[in-house]
């Protein structure tokens, strides 16, 4: 069964619809014992949502500035 962290990093790319049936499953199980990752998948497709429906794609101007602003891991 994967773990939160694992989650965390095939978050986008189930919400993209992009996974394996085989990770899907294992992301699906793991969801069915983890609220946290339930909420955290939630927040990824709202947010997924809400950008699909903006009127105006941002400038580079604007992605720059927001990517600025992020700090960066480690």
């Amino acid at each position: 069964m994967l773990k939160c962290i694992d989650v965390l990093a095939l978050g986008s790319v189930y919400v993209d619809g992009a996974l394996t049936p085989a990770e899907r499953r294992s992301l699906r199980l793991h969801m069915l014992v983890c609220r946290h990752c339930r909420r955290y998948l939630r927040s990824l497709q709202l947010t997924r949502a809400t950008i699909a429906v903006l009127p105006v794609p941002a400038t580079e101007q604007t992605v720059e500035q927001v990517l600025s602003a992020i700090p960066p891991t480690e």
